[in-house]
């Protein structure tokens, strides 16, 4: 074989000095493309089941990239998974991936990463490195800021690369410091990192890491049930246990009958939405609390509140029942309010048998509101709104006692599962996936993956 046609088989030769070797590495630069490189820490830890973990992330990300109507491949190599950006993408696409990317539950980080594909032939003795080269340089002017550090920083995970990381590190510092306004090398620490992987699948180089949420992939979890109110307490709980990894679905009372063409109006129906581009597929049932204001109607007590939540405990246990939910969330903060002292959720959490999760039950209001206002929910949450919790009691009770509870229900609202069943029979359920008001009907993802598994 001539050194031409090695050459030719061989596109990552050095090429700078011969007009082939530039010919071909002008053919190769030309496959370069972006791809969106996703890292997650804690899923690495999980031990025989972190590819079921790994498979339920990548599905996720599938089906959110879909939601956008991106139907770009999603893979993974290497304890890394990464998202194919189509060559002709716009790049407002490419941020709305960026974005979705990383408010996916499961991902610790983000990168851009520009990617040169490597041939199916080995690793040549002196691989070409022009086109990384000019990216590196690309990025260096891009991110360039007076006075700054930079490093770079070459991972040669695929070790049949010939040379050392080092000797490649000190010649593309040496490039920048030459060719752009850099001055200022820093290998700790430094204020731009520009970092170039080289794997067996090619090279890939980025100049950024996002942080992500992280957590855990919705649906590794298992299925809550959560009570979704209309402050800001309970769509941050729900968030939270998205976060690590439960689907869910909502329940929550209103003041009034609803009608299915009105109820999508509802304000916490709008919470539900927002957090289902979190959730990915959530239903929400909206049930009104009439008839437990009229089975209390002429039973005056200064325990209606607590009666009341009791109450919504007990429907949602028996919904959960029919939704596959093995435990109930709320959003109660210790001490924030006085139907949420230790006292009265001990007797609410006695109601029920099925256990009721408090994610949010260390943390104050000002954490609290800080989180409301990263996850989107901020907003809407302090918009006006008659909820039904403040409509029942505007002084209740600080402590109760589930033993006193229980003899009040028995003696003022007479047949409790009947008034369970005729509240639970006027619910209205509304469906969302990703965002979007979806048919009830259409076959949700997470629950057709888990029973297939």
């Amino acid at each position: 074989m001539t050194s031409k046609q090695q050459t030719s088989r061989q596109p990552l030769m050095d090429q700078r000095d011969n007009r082939d070797q530039r010919e071909n590495r002008d053919q190769r630069d030309s496959r370069a493309y972006d791809r969106i490189l996703v890292t997650y820490a804690e899923l690495a830890l999980k031990g025989r089941n972190r590819a079921d973990f790994r498979r339920r992330l990548v599905d996720n990300l599938v089906w959110r990239l879909r939601a956008e109507g991106l139907d770009w491949k999603v893979g993974f190599r290497h304890d890394r998974i990464y998202v194919e950006v189509p060559r002709d993408s716009a790049q407002e696409s490419l941020n709305v991936a960026l974005a979705m990317v990383t408010a996916t539950p499961g991902v610790a980080t983000v990168s851009r990463a520009r990617f040169f594909p490597r041939s199916n032939e080995p690793w040549p003795a002196h691989p070409d490195m022009g086109g990384v080269e000019e990216e590196v340089l690309g990025l260096a002017r891009q991110h360039f800021g007076p006075g700054q550090s930079f490093r770079v920083k070459v991972k040669r995970a695929d070790k049949r690369f010939p040379g050392r990381s080092s000797d490649l590190e000190r010649e593309l510092g040496a490039l920048i410091l030459r060719e752009t306004g850099w001055e200022k090398v820093k290998l700790k620490d430094p204020d731009r990192n520009f970092q170039v992987s080289i794997y067996p699948e090619g090279i890939y180089v980025t100049a950024e890491r996002r942080r992500a949420v992280g957590g855990l992939p919705v649906g590794s979890g298992g299925r809550v049930l959560t009570l979704l109110s209309g402050g800001l307490d309970s769509p941050v709980a729900a968030w939270m246990m998205a976060r690590r990894g439960c689907s869910m679905d909502f329940v929550h009372f209103t003041a009034t009958h609803l009608q299915l063409n009105e109820a999508e109006d509802n304000k916490v129906a709008q919470l539900a939405r927002i957090l289902s581009q979190t959730t990915l597929r959530s239903r929400i049932y909206l049930l009104p609390y009439t008839h437990f204001d009229l089975a209390l109607l002429g039973n005056p007590t200064p325990y209606s509140l607590a009666l009341f939540r009791r109450f919504i405990a007990r429907c949602a246990e028996r919904l959960a029942e029919t939704t596959g939910a093995r435990a109930l969330v709320n959003g109660d903060s210790l001490g924030q309010v006085a139907s949420q002292t230790l006292d009265n959720m001990v007797s609410n959490s006695r109601a029920i048998d099925m256990p009721l999760l408090r994610p949010l039950v260390g943390m104050d209001k000002n954490e609290i509101v800080d989180m409301a206002r990263r996850i989107g929910t901020f907003d809407l949450s302090v918009a006006p709104y008659k909820d039904c919790c403040a409509l029942i009691d505007r002084e209740p009770r600080t402590r109760s006692r589930h033993e006193h509870l229980s003899r009040i229900e028995q003696e003022a609202l007479g047949d409790y599962d009947g008034l369970i069943d005729a509240t639970l029979a006027d619910a209205v359920c509304l469906e969302f996936e990703c965002g979007q008001r979806v048919d009830a009907d259409r076959p949700d993802p997470l629950r057709r993956k888990a029973a297939a598994r």
